[in-house]
């Protein structure tokens, strides 16, 4: 009779022994297939979390820098005395610049662009306020890189775009008071324009019609005129230095930062750093975990099939003296007992392997910890309460391979021991053992 088949016999002989190896050893299989995937996926995982978050980040950080960086400058308040249907009321205004007056603002040391913005109130024969007409430069550069000028929380239709002429965008109240939609007309002091777009509420509460700066000039009577110049610095740092300079050159005019949105840059730059932060610590945290886990779980298949191993010597002793006895040498024996260990394994190993293929990705959620936009645990979801951010893992033909040689692996080097001690033990010591 071959080793191999009285290795086979020896572990149907033991059923239920052998069942419950199978089982300990098939789930701790499992573990060790599903963590490689699992780190990859989490890993992978993570670094979508780090990229969003460092896109997001920088995204926001424009956004606000671009705003934080922005001075306006415009003449105080003034009353004009001869307003009114009947020229003899009083109305506190905002007195309009002449552009070329003010050309050198563009000579400011870190000063990265001046931005002329033409603001007119526009009333009824009763001198009844209805609303503004805004001009803005649709200079393409200054769009791209100055976003905020344009008007925002566009509900329908369109922005004004680069190059646009005799078109305008209206906050949907004035939309009401005309009785027009997207792609309408109406006629503002005498000159037609097509509506492209509609605008909601917005911060500013503005009941505007906005228009390129050219057209707005024209229709106003105001060329070369300008209500505010909204300057920008090159960095939110040099926002100070670029306020003092232009109240040191123009004492007459009214400088306005936004000095509260450029504590909020800082503060918002530092959060998305400690979250990008987090997120990568959660990615070591990965690798880390994983290895301890890994460690453990081969650990004790070793284990388990060497003290199974070792228990299956001592019961089988009178077996194996009886065995050499009979002529079965030392090689015989090793090999024999070697052999169940292997067999057991790679049973184990196939039962582990077909379950990790359907319960890896459960698996992976319990075993590793999974990132999510704040690091690593939990996530605000849209409807406010914090849930998982699972990650899915898949079983690859190469990962079977890997798992089934891992599983003969650690069969032999666990009953390699118990194989050598069987090996050794003596004919007539083994027949006396009781």
């Amino acid at each position: 009779m071959g080793i191999l088949t009285r290795a086979t016999r020896n572990i149907t002989r033991r059923k239920t022994r052998a069942l419950l190896v199978i089982v300990a050893l098939s789930l701790a299989l499992t573990m060790l297939i599903s963590i490689p995937p699992s780190i990859t996926a989490n890993q992978e995982a993570a670094q979508k979390t780090i990229d969003s978050l460092t896109a997001s980040a920088e995204y926001a950080n424009s956004m606000v820098n671009r705003v934080a960086t922005e001075i306006d400058c415009n003449l105080p308040l003034a009353f004009r005395t001869d307003a009114g249907p009947y020229h003899n009321e009083s109305v506190l205004e905002q007195p309009l610049m002449n552009v070329t007056d003010y050309s050198n603002l563009t000579s400011i040391p870190d000063v990265a662009s001046v931005i002329p913005i033409l603001q007119q109130n526009q009333r009824d024969s009763e001198g009844k306020y209805l609303y503004d007409v805004i001009g803005i430069p649709l200079d393409a550069s200054l769009l791209t890189n100055y976003p905020t000028i344009l008007p925002a929380n566009i509900t329908a239709g369109r922005n004004l775009q680069a190059g646009d002429s005799g078109v305008v965008v209206l906050q949907e109240r004035v939309a009401n008071l005309f009785g027009v939609g997207v792609d309408g007309t109406v006629n503002i002091l005498g000159q037609n324009f097509k509506v492209v777009g509609i605008q909601g509420q917005d911060a500013y509460n503005a009941t505007a019609a906005y228009m390129s700066l050219d057209e707005a000039q024209i229709i106003t009577n105001t060329t070369g005129q300008a209500m505010t110049f909204k300057v920008f610095a090159t960095s939110i740092d040099n926002v100070g230095t670029v306020e003092n300079d232009i109240k040191t050159a123009y004492p007459e005019l009214s400088v306005i930062t936004a000095k509260s949105l450029i504590n909020q840059a800082h503060d918002m730059q530092q959060r998305s750093d400690e979250q990008i932060q987090r997120a990568q610590a959660g990615m070591n945290q990965i690798q880390s975990t994983a290895t301890v886990e890994m460690g453990v779980v081969i650990l004790a298949d070793c284990v388990i099939v060497l003290f199974i191993m070792l228990y299956t010597v001592r019961e089988r002793t009178k077996e194996i003296g009886t065995l050499k006895a009979l002529g079965a040498s030392n090689k015989t024996i090793l090999g024999q007992f070697m052999l169940e260990g292997v067999l057991l394994s790679l049973i184990a190993g196939i039962v582990g392997l077909a379950i990790g293929t359907f319960a890896a990705t459960t698996l992976a959620n319990l075993l590793l910890p999974y990132p999510t936009d704040a690091g690593f645990g939990t996530v605000m979801s849209e409807g406010g309460i914090l849930k998982a951010s699972p990650i899915v893992v898949t079983i690859t033909p190469q990962l079977i391979l890997f798992g089934l040689g891992v599983a003969v692996l650690l069969g032999a080097l666990g009953s390699l021991y118990p194989a050598w001690r069987a090996a050794r033990i003596r004919p007539a010591e083994a027949m006396r053992y009781e």
